[in-house]
């Protein structure tokens, strides 16, 4: 980065702008492969094993997402030979620093996408030809049919969501990228799924994943929302463009804009936004909260009931069978 463009040999340039791009994506789709390996040397049960290996891969996926954007803010803040003394911020490296957070999420989900249609239509589809026409090579016997892994792909889905709310703010036409993405790699998943993929050995139990997708999507917008909280109070925005040149930082636009509201307007969002109305709000959602666990606590230990019901049911229906097929045996003697 420091080195002049016009020294550079031709594509360099280009490869130092996509290398952090390029690197994230190889890994989140080596290491995968990787704790899949892993995973048959040791000595876990099917179901742990698949817990475990999916708790891998979240972390590596949105680890190198946490790693880009520190990466990024300590850039952006760092000050060397009083470089940033008068607008706050790294001004000579990011003149203006939104536009660039916004193009790095912005080459994620481009070679995100790359990557999963290379995969298919390079990897996957070959596959299967070698393994249907030469079956015979002991190469495509050990190597197999394609699986179809559902949480892999929900944790693709999830990552690519994450990148979005990262950086819509930054990027607004973002959003309307991630859509149309995310059409096109249905379609060309469910023509792998029908076409080259065979079923899964392990049946997947949905209604037990369910509550860990929304947790996994949960910590998603949480990662989400802090560097967009620090970034928007805290770094000072750029002064060479964007729609917040006139304020410190973005932050500011909010109660400039408020004050532009009528007087009753106004009395309502303080009233909202105050101490007064956020604790009693926050006691009245975690009691809400509370009874749902304890519903959900006593819906269990129904089920429970009734399961040994019906246990003790067929139980019963046994012995009369049994002492039944007795008489009967009884009766013809």
């Amino acid at each position: 980065m420091k080195k002049e463009i016009d020294k550079m040999v031709v594509g360099e340039n280009l490869l130092i702008l996509y290398l952090p791009s390029i690197v994230i994506t190889l890994a989140n789709f080596i290491t995968p492969m990787i704790f899949a390996k892993i995973i048959h040397y040791e000595d876990y049960s099917p179901g742990f094993e698949i817990r475990l290996t999916i708790l891998r891969c979240v972390f590596m996926r949105l680890a190198t997402i946490c790693v880009l954007v520190f990466t990024l803010g300590s850039k952006i803040t760092s000050c060397d030979n009083y470089s940033c003394e008068l607008c706050g911020y790294n001004q000579k490296l990011y003149p203006c620093w939104e536009t660039q957070v916004g193009q790095e999420m912005y080459k994620l989900m481009i070679f995100d996408l790359i990557i999963i249609l290379a995969v298919t239509l390079f990897v996957d589809f070959p596959r299967k030809l070698l393994v249907t026409y030469c079956s015979s090579w002991k190469l495509m016997q050990c190597w197999g049919q394609q699986e179809f892994a559902i949480p892999d792909n929900v944790l693709g889905i999830v990552y690519g969501q994450t990148i979005c709310w990262i950086g819509a703010f930054f990027s607004p036409l973002l959003p309307a990228i991630a859509t149309l993405k995310f059409i096109i790699i249905f379609y060309v998943k469910e023509m792998s799924l029908i076409h080259t993929c065979r079923p899964s050995p392990r049946q997947f139990r949905a209604s037990n994943s369910n509550f860990f997708f929304l947790l996994v999507l949960l910590i998603g917008l949480c990662l989400a929302v802090i560097p967009l909280t620090i970034s928007m109070a805290h770094i000072p925005s750029s002064k060479a463009c964007g729609p917040f040149i006139n304020y410190n930082t973005t932050w500011e636009v909010i109660p400039k804009t408020v004050s532009t509201f009528p007087g009753s307007l106004q009395s309502v969002v303080h009233g909202v936004t105050s101490e007064a109305f956020a604790v009693p709000f926050f006691m009245i959602i975690c009691l809400i909260m509370f009874y749902f666990i304890a519903l959900a606590g006593a819906h269990k230990r129904v089920v429970d009931q009734l399961r040994e019901q019906l246990s003790l049911e067929s139980r019963d229906k046994r012995y009369l069978i049994q002492k039944l097929t007795e008489a009967q045996r009884e009766t013809r003697n």
